[in-house]
């Protein structure tokens, strides 16, 4: 919730390139979706001695593209007058297939656990499922709570940096810790939000 206070001047940073891209919204979508398979599989290969540790700077400049790729697809499909319930569905069923390549590649990976990773997952997705399952119920798009998608990206950016230069602790599994609390509990406030509304 905390990035999307900034999204209006993310567009207006992205505003020139909208205006010159030669790709189309579709092209734009798909080509985000290759960004967060490689990214996924950059810290997927990871080394658990971090004797190849340059993956984990590759996987975070991969999200940075894909959040800029994420962001662009809906500000040209504005722009051209291209917007449509079709796109709309393609683009938040690719966010939700990027989230698992990204947080998939860390879980399968040498430096997180498993099931720490794949909780992590769940949190994302029960998360997301909660924001747009209050607008098929008809409460309108829920952005509430802490982590949500562009929160999330940025952290999925900063968090390899920080372990890049610093190995103290496990970065990655603390992070993967606080996507599986922070995204279930956010997910529990956004029913609640949606119950009530409901409700009156």
């Amino acid at each position: 919730m905390v990035a999307d206070d900034y999204r209006e001047v993310g567009a207006k940073i992205l505003d020139p390139i909208a205006n010159n891209i030669p790709l189309g919204p579709m092209s734009i979508s798909f080509l985000s979706l290759l960004t967060a398979i490689a990214s996924g599989y950059s810290f997927y290969t990871v080394e658990y001695d971090l004797s190849n540790k340059e993956f984990l700077l590759l996987g975070s400049a991969l999200v940075f593209l894909t959040a800029v790729l994420d962001a662009l697809d809906g500000i040209v499909a504005r722009k051209r007058g291209l917007s449509s319930k079709r796109g709309d569905l393609v683009d938040h069923t690719l966010d939700r297939v990027a989230d698992i390549l990204i947080i998939g590649g860390i879980a399968l990976g040498p430096l997180v656990n498993t099931e720490v990773g794949f909780t992590a997952i769940i949190g994302v997705l029960m998360l997301s499922y909660m924001g747009t399952q209050a607008q098929a119920v008809g409460a309108g798009r829920e952005y509430a709570g802490l982590l949500g998608r562009a929160d999330r990206l940025i952290v999925l950016m900063l968090v390899p940096i920080v372990h890049f230069l610093n190995q103290e602790y496990n970065y990655m599994e603390l992070m993967c810790y606080a996507f599986a609390i922070i995204c279930t509990l956010s997910a529990i406030y956004r029913f609640q939000r949606i119950w009530a509304e409901l409700e009156e």
